[in-house]
């Protein structure tokens, strides 16, 4: 399948996550890695990665908890959006969101989210993003509790969904977590690529594991650096409490 076709599928894949509701965070990341502009990623062509903000995290919850903290080299990375690099939101309050957002769908297709919001039970999402102190990666990862048969179903549509928007190089693995699922791909003008990217889907019990890491493509993203993050966040939620 050519880069233009996948962009296709992969946005009516998207599409169709979004009108479920819970995998909205992972779709539209995923939806928007087919873009030319590395703008998308906080980082201008050419230039460095952006220096984290000082701000204030949110207060701790059982799921912020299960984040991974910030690890030795690393620093509080960019905003995810308008809602800071430390974000947490209940279940009904995520849900609210998604309905919001969609607010142009059809009577049928809002009873099919409205449906499987219902059918997910989502508990709450949480997120956060690490910047490295030299500048060469920024990993984002995404936390979505829900219940499991339901989270079990938006990993393998999402897993799908990488298959499609990944380019043609083989993705690492994430040692000790087979079912883990990543894909690469470089982003910027064709043969001029900027930026380098790595995306994976995980689940460990009732949660949905998602992570981002990308950095300039020059300077060479360290692939097993960064499936070494995912690693660890799915360690914690295994074994919660033990240092990482």
């Amino acid at each position: 399948m050519n880069r233009r076709k996948r962009v296709v599928v992969a946005a009516a894949v998207a599409g169709a996550l979004l009108v479920a509701g819970g995998g909205v965070w992972a779709a539209s990341a995923l939806a928007g890695a087919e873009r030319s502009a590395p703008t998308a990623y906080w980082v201008e062509a050419g230039g460095k990665l952006p220096s984290a903000e000082n701000a204030a995290p949110v207060p701790p919850n059982e799921l912020t908890g299960k984040l991974l903290p910030v690890p030795s080299g690393f620093e509080p990375g960019p905003d995810l959006g308008g809602d800071g690099n430390d974000y947490f939101a209940s279940g009904e309050k995520a849900a609210e969101t998604f309905k919001e957002a969609r607010k142009g769908l059809s009577n049928s297709d809002r009873k099919k989210r409205d449906d499987m919001l219902a059918d997910l039970k989502l508990k709450g999402l949480a997120a956060r993003t690490y910047a490295s102190g030299g500048g060469s990666m920024v990993v984002e990862i995404r936390l979505m509790q829900a219940d499991p048969k339901a989270v079990g179903a938006f990993s393998e549509v999402s897993k799908k969904l990488l298959d499609l928007t990944g380019d043609d190089r083989d993705a690492p693995k994430v040692d000790g977590y087979p079912d883990a699922k990543c894909s690469l791909l470089a982003v910027g003008e064709h043969n001029k690529e900027k930026l380098d990217s790595l995306y994976c889907v995980a689940v460990q019990g009732d949660v949905l594991v998602s992570l981002r890491a990308y950095g300039p493509k020059e300077q060479g993203l360290s692939k097993l650096e960064a499936t070494g993050f995912l690693k660890n966040q799915l360690s914690r939620l295994k074994s919660p409490g033990e240092s990482v």
